[in-house]
């Protein structure tokens, strides 16, 4: 029975951390950093002389300078501070449109450039969103692999990538192309089931300095389109999506079949393709260098602002001072370091944050402190009062006894 306790107190310990940490729907409409980088410092006194910051929970809380409608949260935590900038979130009744297709698609550095120059909001590579209309990929798996073993080269030259029992039998004229170069800047491996030439910013940048559309290498992943939009419009709806399939390079007129409801949910407060989650950490970091908080270099402040999206928020995605996969450091979200211990649960709550009514500011007449307590003129006379009244008596026993 003993066993059996100490086992359940154990557990109880090892999952509470996990729960804690768990990821929040409000971390998809915001951008969070840790400043862990060494040489980085900062001094939260400095608070004590800010206009319009509440402190609550050990977490300072003031409005946007980028954009008033936004939050900002400051915290200490055993990490490193942390900067958050966040959409506040609200219940909403929308008509809500749903569709889905299937397409074949190749995600490269290049189409999603492209659709950021658009105004679409790049999440994972995965999931797309502007103006109301949000795009969801999901991979279809192929059925020619499960590892990269099961893949192979073929061609004179060894220029295909195809499955292991088809390769040997792949014949190309033996002719050397100068493109063939950039195979070693790649593999060849099982991509979602399919064999192909892994992708990657190397290799695609050396295919287009030999003028070759990358699509002509690798081959295109399977994926499922999940199209929601919006108090949309039919039309509205379908133009969206001509227009995201159009970054890839892929045409498509057949209007989606779209089922159509109303839900009441969170939502974000502000469009989020109407902010730039760049430019509001950005803002951030300048205001509490400038104000004395933060001391950072300003190379640091643009690569951070960067790397910046809606959605590179909390435990898996917050953006920091993390090893890459080659061993090198720079300013990524927690999901692209190397070997990190990423948190899988979801919490459904949402925090509430009361803003001030005012932009925040630093001045010597404030009164806040970090503590969350206020000195006012009245309050000292308050202190300085009963002193005096206490004080007289003693004085005058002094007196009487010399």
């Amino acid at each position: 029975m003993r066993r059996v306790v100490a086992f359940l107190i154990l557990l109880m310990f090892t999952v509470t951390p996990l729960v804690r940490a768990c990821m929040s729907v409000a971390d998809s409409y915001a951008v969070e950093v840790v400043l862990n980088k060494p040489g980085i410092t900062y001094e939260l006194w400095r608070f004590k002389v800010a206009h319009h910051v509440l402190y609550e929970n050990d977490t300072f809380i003031f409005r946007s300078h980028y954009d008033e409608r936004l939050y900002v949260l400051v915290w200490n935590a055993s990490d490193g501070l942390h900067l958050k900038v966040g959409i506040p979130l609200e219940w909403k009744t929308e008509d809500v449109s749903m569709g889905s297709l299937n397409a074949s698609l190749l995600i490269t550095p290049d189409a999603l450039e492209k659709l950021r120059a658009d105004g679409w909001n790049v999440s994972d590579n995965t999931t797309f969103d502007r103006n109301g209309v949000k795009i969801t990929l999901l991979p279809i798996k192929g059925g020619e692999c499960t590892s990269d073993a099961d893949c192979a080269t073929g061609g004179c030259s060894g220029e295909v990538c195809a499955p292991r029992e088809e390769a040997s039998k792949i014949v190309t004229p033996c002719v050397y192309m100068p493109w063939y170069d950039c195979l070693s800047l790649t593999s060849c491996g099982c991509v979602d089931g399919i064999c192909t030439w892994k992708l990657n910013p190397a290799f695609e940048s050396c295919l287009r300095e030999h003028g070759i559309d990358p699509s002509r290498v690798i081959r295109a992943g399977y994926f499922e389109l999940k199209v929601e939009g919006i108090n949309k419009s039919d039309d509205a709806l379908n133009a969206a999506v001509k227009d995201f399939l159009g970054a890839f390079g892929v045409s498509c007129n057949s209007p989606l079949t779209l089922v159509k409801t109303a839900l009441t949910r969170l939502s974000p407060s502000v469009e989020p393709s109407e902010v730039n989650a760049s430019e509001a950490i950005r803002t951030e970091l300048e205001w509490l260098i400038e104000g004395g908080v933060v001391k950072m270099d300003e190379e640091d402040v643009n690569r951070i602002a960067n790397a910046a999206e809606w959605g590179f928020a909390g435990h898996n995605s917050k953006i920091g001072w993390y090893e890459t996969e080659s061993r090198s450091y720079a300013w990524i979200p927690y999901r692209e370091s190397r070997d990190p211990e990423l948190v899988r649960c979801f919490s459904g709550t949402v925090p509430a944050y009361t803003l001030p009514n005012g932009t925040a500011y630093f001045g010597p007449t404030a009164t806040a402190s970090p503590t969350g307590s206020q000195t006012s003129q009245e309050g000292a006379r308050g202190i300085c009062g009963p002193a005096v009244v206490v004080g007289l008596p003693l004085l005058l026993l002094i007196l009487r006894r010399r």
